[in-house]
């Protein structure tokens, strides 16, 4: 190993990191206050860079960097917080933000250039990012209790946008192919939204406000449009484009 970088802070009870760097001119930054918070840094290869803040008891970073140019910020405040990242490949990139009770974060990149980024706040929330191509962009925020959001790439310049606030909301976005763009915005309780996407250039939005609402949005093509909107209670829509060009609007409310 050449002119890595590791720096460490603890403060508290029994907090714990552990930092293995393989290479040259990586950098990590570990800054802990509380109690038995854990940090676990692997890096290999060329200029990557982790940095991992946690403040509370008991919360959880696991990050394993290998390529050149990776870059991961992780923070987390309150208990039991997890968040997991793997970066395998070049320019890859991971923001993660918890606050709260037993969130979970997880993003596994592999490829160059693409981009993850989580914000959560409540308690029992799960986000889950899988990137595999070039310039992948998603990103996901959770305001709550018990949602769940997964977002899935491959290819390349996809965007996955996924939002969710309330209790029990649950998102999938599923990419495959070439510059997708999906949108889902969730506001209440108990709602889904599922988006697949293959194909090249298709936008799928959903927004969903209420409760107990089902939006399943699915492409298979180039450049189709689909927006659904539900309002207020129990409202199902689904959308299946095939081809090119196709547009579609739904409204729902009561």
């Amino acid at each position: 190993a050449q002119f890595n970088l590791s720096l460490v802070d603890q403060k508290g009870l029994g907090n714990s990191s552990d930092v293995d760097q393989k290479g040259m001119l990586n950098f990590s930054d570990v800054d802990q206050l509380g109690r038995f918070n854990d940090a676990d840094v692997d890096q290999l290869g060329r200029f990557n860079g982790s940095e991992v803040d946690q403040k509370g008891r008991r919360n959880k970073a696991t990050i394993d960097q290998k390529g050149w140019f990776n870059t991961s910020t992780t923070y987390q405040m309150g208990r039991r917080n997890k968040a997991e990242v793997e970066q395998i490949g070049i320019g890859n990139d991971s923001d993660i933000e918890q606050y709260g009770r037993r969130n979970k974060s997880s993003v596994f990149q592999l490829g160059w250039g693409n981009d993850a980024n989580v914000m959560q706040v409540g308690k029992d929330n799960d986000a889950s990012i899988i990137q595999l191509g070039l310039s992948n962009t998603a990103d996901q925020i959770q305001d709550g209790v018990d949602n769940d959001q997964m977002a899935f790439q491959l290819g390349d310049n996809n965007y996955s946008y996924q939002d969710q606030l309330g209790k029990d909301n649950y998102g999938l976005a599923v990419q495959l192919g070439h510059a997708n763009e999906s949108y889902q915005l969730q506001v209440g309780d108990d709602n889904a939204a599922i988006h697949f996407q293959l194909g090249a250039h298709n936008v799928a939005i959903s927004d969903q406000n209420g409760d107990s609402n089902l939006s399943v949005i699915d492409q298979n093509g180039a450049y189709n449009f689909a927006l659904t909107i539900q309002e207020d209670l129990g409202q199902m829509s689904f959308v299946d484009q095939t081809g090119t060009a196709n547009f579609s609007l739904v409204h729902q409310t009561k």
